[in-house]
């Protein structure tokens, strides 16, 4: 048992303190230290930035604006908390036009860094350069430096090594280095902005550059030919932008950028809306939001790091940015006409009609390469059911041609039917024994009589279950498909970046895979289950799901996602159950899997009605 905490006394933190606890709100790893410079850079009315980097900004930061500076003066009072110039008093905070109010970025880095600061008003003739080291001035000199502002960031959390601990590889804080300023640059696209690592340009974006000049530049050329603009005005919110046209394939891993009054943040009232007007449920959009809005109707400050946004009428927010995608995507249809009345009616009621949704069948490209039929290797010992699993009980009828069960069942081959029933699997590796199946209808379902009720088998969803087990069982190596000609695939700098980060682990998954440019890859071979899906869509997610979970789990992860994509593709070509006796062979296979009840991607396999429902239904 911990002991009790002793009582002490209330007392004022040193500063250093005080500032560090600061810094673990705003300054997180590299990239905030990058954002939140940029970004008072920007304040500073800076038209180009310089961002150059070493091991992924750990090593070194200096970003480098020729914005208007700092005179000796502002740049000491910059190192004390809550000092800025960008509000005055209350009635600034709730019409903030500007990036870093708060005044804690500057010493927050400084407490954490060997932090120096160089900058010079056009007003001074020398420029003025401070240096400080975590959290403490010690030395301020004159020194020669352009009109704007240089700050270099050395060391990153050196005094708080169990935060350095938390950093990921230099590649990955490079990466979200590059992402942060990815989205900065989208919202202004008229400031150059230069991207270096290690003595290398990553990108860099000319001064006065139109948005779809960035979007070709930040994203590809194959994502900006994929989307289609937006611009809608209501209720004094405007929202411009791009999103994705419904007719085209999915491109590369979905990026969605959303900007308030040119400010990245997110909104749960955006996100809510872009996923209720986009109509394909299989895939999410790339999008470059705007939004628009006065001042006051927006509250900027509910993050100490500002990445998060709240409306004061989140509802008129959520309409207007539906309506915009939804008239950008030609979603609207002609209201239709109501059926005349077959009698006058005495009192007219008018009659208002939604628009209506158009379906939208999105465009499937042609496979990359004929597909060789998929093995049926022997089905695994079945796993012990999870104790909260509900069980089905059945008993055989007179009459069936299966005894209970007591000998191992035999191998289902849905390719090649009508079937042999084979035995039925011993009794205390089964989850349930089937009565009998009472009709196979044609919608591919089958109706099974219990004792309980009556189940609704999937057909499909069975045999996809069964094919799933059987795939996970097989090793690790996965079956490869050579293409008898390389095909190019061009990604986005982002995706780019992150799929040569993880080639070996590609290669592990069975892609045949090399870098022929900076954006573009060449691809020889890809996994036999998978050689229908485009690998445009296919390469950056499983490099993302590296990225997100790690390598170890991410492999894990993509071989659980091969194997379902596998059994859904199998199932939907060679499920030809027309028989009973088919069919029965069918579940006895079911009966040994470890999960009967769900596919691998959650749909349900089968649905129990009991008699105690149908009777509560028909009111008996």
């Amino acid at each position: 048992m911990s002991e009790p905490l002793q009582r002490r006394a209330v007392r004022v933190l040193p500063e250093t303190v005080a500032n560090q606890i600061a810094a673990g709100e705003v300054v997180e790893r590299p990239a905030s230290v990058v954002k939140e410079l940029v970004e008072n850079a920007l304040d500073a009315q800076a038209t180009r930035i310089t961002v150059s980097v070493e091991a992924g900004g750990s090593k070194a930061i200096e970003v480098e604006d020729n914005g208007y500076g700092m005179s000796h003066e502002d740049a000491l009072a910059a190192l004390e908390r809550q000092a800025t110039s960008k509000i005055a008093d209350t009635e600034d905070i709730v019409r903030i036009q500007t990036f870093g109010f708060r005044g804690e970025a500057i010493p927050s880095i400084a407490s954490v860094s060997r932090f120096t600061l160089m900058t010079r008003t056009a007003e001074d003739e020398s420029a003025t350069e401070l240096n400080v080291v975590g959290g403490t001035l010690e030395a301020v000199t004159e020194t020669g430096h352009p009109v704007g502002t240089t700050i270099r960031v050395r060391d990153l959390f050196f005094n708080l090594p169990a935060r350095r601990k938390f950093l990921r590889t230099a590649a990955t804080e490079l990466s979200r280095i590059r992402q942060s300023l990815t989205a900065i640059a989208l919202a202004y696209p008229q400031v150059a902005f230069r991207l270096r690592s290690e003595g290398k340009d990553l990108f860099r974006l000319p001064e006065g550059d139109a948005l779809e000049d960035r979007i070709r530049t930040l994203l590809g050329q194959p994502i900006f030919q994929s989307l289609t603009a937006i611009h809608h005005t209501e209720n004094d919110i405007t929202v411009t932008g791009y999103i994705s046209r419904i007719d085209t394939p999915a491109l590369g891993t979905p990026e969605q950028y959303v900007f308030v009054n040119h400010r990245a943040a997110t909104a749960a009232q955006i996100q809510y809306a872009v996923r209720e007007v986009w109509p394909l449920r299989d895939r999410r959009p790339h999008a470059i939001l705007f939004v628009d809005l006065p001042p006051e109707g927006v509250d900027v400050n509910v993050h100490p790091a500002k990445r998060e946004v709240r409306f004061r009428r989140g509802n008129l927010v959520i309409n207007a940015v539906s309506n915009a995608i939804a008239h950008a995507l030609n979603l609207f249809t002609a209201p239709v006409e109501p059926d005349p009345a077959p009698a006058p009616i005495s009192v007219a009621t008018p009659v208002s009609v939604a628009p209506a949704i158009a379906p939208v069948v999105p465009a499937t490209p042609p496979p990359l390469s004929p597909v060789a039929p998929l093995p049926t290797p022997q089905i695994p010992k079945p796993a012990v059911r999870p104790a909260t699993q509900q069980h089905l009980t059945f008993t055989t009828p007179p009459g069936s041609p299966y005894p209970p069960p007591s000998q191992p069942a035999a191998q289902l081959a849905p390719m090649t039917p009508p079937l042999t029933p084979p035995p039925a699997p011993p009794a205390e590796k089964v989850n349930f024994a089937w009565l009998r199946i009472a009709d196979i209808l044609e919608t591919g379902y089958w109706l099974v009589i219990t004792e309980q009720g009556y189940v609704t088998v999937d057909a499909s969803a069975a045999l996809e279950r069964i094919l799933y087990e059987r795939f996970m069982a097989k090793t690790e190596q996965p079956a490869i498909q050579p293409l008898l000609i390389p095909e190019p695939l061009t990604l986005s700098p982002t995706d780019a970046e992150r799929v040569n980060r993880f080639l070996p682990e590609l290669e592990a998954c069975g892609f045949g895979i090399s870098a022929f440019s900076a954006d573009t890859f060449l691809i020889d071979a890809l996994p036999m289950a998978l050689t229908e899906v485009p690998p445009q869509t296919l390469i950056p997610e499983i490099a993302t799901e590296l990225d997100k979970t790690g390598v170890r789990k991410g492999i894990d992860n993509w071989r659980k996602e091969v194997a379902a994509r596998a059994a859904a593709s199998a199932a939907a070509r060679t499920l030809h159950v027309q028989t009973k006796e088919a069919a029965e062979v069918l579940l006895h296979q079911l009966s040994t899997c470890a999960m009967p009840y769900a596919t691998p991607r959650g749909r349900p396999v089968m649905i129990l009605t009991t008699y105690r429902e149908l009777a509560r239904r028909f009111q008996r």
